[in-house]
């Protein structure tokens, strides 16, 4: 049995009724543009914390540009499914709700979002009425409910967290029995340096730092090592320790370096969990696709890790199937979307391999 074996999307985002059944240890999502891909991998991932309210801030910022300006409240409320009918209204309300079954214990999650206005007050406030106030102190919020059935548990869990426009939401102890490890890997996340000094820190102590130079050796023969150091007494930062250029700052090297590294290190966070990457063949070149894929599929196999990616790449779906034996657990889904609902035709490895070596068709959509 499998963290994930089946998996149903009723209402997140775009997507309703996809059911992804018997998933594989390796999923390979593909699909047009807009056909639900990225949403699939958001919803496995609050799907994986039900009960978490960062995990769900997190999702829903995901998509939006470093440094943008866009309240997090507004991310968040595009998680839930969108209709003319809710926009009328004065205070938006939707649900969102996956289920699924598999290892892991949740069945059930459900997230419920109730926009509100209100005022609020600091400590030199407190003794005037709102009306006092004026307009202009008026802010935008939303109370989330956030819902699970587990297997093991006769009552639904649930959990409250309300998020203003101009709020940050700090982190609290959620139940260890509805929390799945995951993490997802976006398009641009290894341009994020700092997040993965402390990825790599976890990554020596699990003794696992030689495991991933051979794979950063995959885009460049000459990596010795990697190393945190501290220039001048400013924050530590990650170092690439090469034959020809000695030692230089991790910035210095491509997009495809940065991307493997991050990659590998989320890799290891997640060890017994679920790997979510989104267009998997970013920044990668395809003469170093089959060697950087079949170093991932190893390693999920090895650290039990089920991994779900997307891909608009022919080439990517052709370098996995070459990275991967026929033992290897891999599946490939393509979305389509009809109308109001998203099917998902379900391709396993044997025929996937006959219908791109044997006869060479498309497959992505």
């Amino acid at each position: 049995m499998k963290h994930l074996d089946n998996l149903t999307i009723h209402r997140f985002r775009g997507l309703r009724d996809l059911t992804l059944q018997d998933l594989g240890q390796i999923n390979i999502l593909v699909g047009g543009n807009n056909s639900g891909k990225t949403s699939v991998l958001e919803a496995i991932s609050t799907y994986c914390r039900p009960l978490d309210p960062l995990e769900w801030l997190n999702t829903s910022w995901r998509r939006e540009i470093k440094y943008s300006r866009k309240p997090r409240l507004e991310a968040l409320k595009w998680l839930f499914p969108q209709n003319k009918e809710e926009e009328q209204l004065d205070f938006y309300q939707m649900e969102t709700h996956v289920s699924g079954n598999g290892k892991f214990l949740v069945r059930e999650s459900r997230a419920i979002y109730q926009e509100f206005e209100g005022v609020e007050l600091s400590e030199d406030d407190e003794s005037q009425s709102s009306d006092d106030l004026g307009f202009d102190n008026t802010l935008r919020g939303a109370e989330i409910e956030l819902k699970a059935i587990i297997s093991d548990s006769p009552n639904e869990l649930s959990e409250f967290f309300e998020i203003w426009e101009n709020e940050r939401l700090t982190n609290r102890r959620i139940r260890s029995d509805a929390m799945l490890s995951v993490d997802t890997v976006t398009p641009f996340s290894h341009r994020i340096e700092q997040s993965q000094v402390g990825l790599l820190s976890e990554a020596i102590f699990q003794r696992f730092k030689p495991e991933v130079i051979k794979l950063l050796q995959v885009m460049d023969s000459g990596i010795i090592d990697l190393v945190i150091l501290s220039h001048g007494g400013n924050r530590s930062s990650l170092y690439i320790d090469h034959k020809q250029v000695g030692i230089s700052p991790l910035s210095s090297f491509g997009d495809g370096v940065r991307r493997l590294l991050f990659i590998a290190l989320t890799l290891t966070k997640v060890r017994g969990g679920v790997l979510l990457i989104d267009e998997i063949e970013t920044a990668i070149h395809t003469e170093a696709l089959r060697s950087s894929f079949a170093w991932i599929v190893q390693w999920c196999k090895q650290m039990n890790v089920q991994l779900f990616a997307t891909t608009h790449s022919l080439e990517t779906v052709d370098a996995m199937l070459d990275a991967s034996d026929l033992e290897t657990d891999l599946v490939l889904y393509r979305l389509e979307k009809r109308e109001l609902e998203t099917k998902a035709v379900r391709i396993e490895r044997e025929r996937l391999q006959r219908l791109r070596e044997d006869l060479g068709l498309e497959v992505r959509v």
